[in-house]
């Protein structure tokens, strides 16, 4: 899909979807280094919202947040300001505090219905030979035990069965394990082991018969890579900039 093409207000529904608002306008590009976070052109978002958002995230209290969040939080708060300094010189919204509380209704309204509802068979037929993994049925399993204590029925199980029998940590690499290979673990302070007496491969479920499902997947792909083609536009036209203290 050609970028120039793609329509904007699908992007902010896209969007809305994915990234929480603040509604806190920009402050001055002028802000002490202390004080800024990101700057997008010529504004720049405060090291306060900043921290407020990094907050929601420390679920522990203890003030450490694994740096993949941290990078997650940072991503979505300059896709917000690049979507609202567009949206902004586009004159779809102004930089009105009146504005702040209805935003979404705002956006909404002007975006209702412009959203990608079809691809083509060819595109869906490819999205599904590159994820067959994603839509293979469940591997079987077939394990014994010579303990009274673990009580496995003589039948083939899936990962989730026998995850309840065995313990998450059991079965932590059984999907690379070869047949006759033993699993050995502890169980309420006892040591066990169990058999992998044989494996049956999941098989990827039909095109046909699944196609609805690939379809709204491969759609859900193709729009994210669009939506981050257009983000990589919007940062040519509104330079980005991450204060080095954010990943100290």
């Amino acid at each position: 899909m050609n970028i120039s093409y793609l329509n904007f207000g699908f992007l902010l529904s896209f969007i809305l979807g994915i990234v929480f608002l603040t509604f806190d306008f920009f402050e001055d590009i002028s802000l002490p280094s202390s004080n800024w976070a990101i700057k997008v052109g010529d504004k720049s978002v405060s090291m306060e919202s900043y921290l407020a958002q990094i907050s929601q995230l420390d679920f522990n209290n203890d003030g450490e947040i694994d740096a993949e969040l941290k990078e997650s939080v940072i991503d979505q708060l300059v896709i917000e300001q690049l979507l609202i300094m567009k949206a902004i010189d586009e004159d779809i919204i102004q930089s009105d505090p009146l504005l702040k509380n209805n935003l979404i209704d705002y956006m909404t309204n002007i975006i209702s219905n412009q959203t990608i509802l079809n691809i083509e068979y060819e595109d869906v037929e490819e999205y599904y030979k590159n994820n067959l993994d994603k839509f293979s049925q469940n591997n079987l399993y077939l394990m014994e035990s010579d303990s009274e204590f673990i009580n496995l029925p003589n039948d083939y199980l899936t990962k989730q069965k026998l995850r309840d029998y065995l313990g998450a940590d059991a079965i932590i690499n059984i999907d690379i394990l070869e047949i006759g290979s033993e699993i050995k673990f502890i169980q309420d302070d006892q040591s066990f082991s169990v058999l992998l007496i044989d494996k049956i491969e999941g098989e990827p479920a039909s095109l046909n018969s699944i196609f609805d499902i690939v379809n709204q997947e491969a759609i859900r792909s193709k729009r994210e890579r669009s939506f981050r083609e257009y983000i990589n536009e919007l940062k040519k036209s509104y330079p980005v900039e991450i204060n080095p203290i954010l990943y100290k």
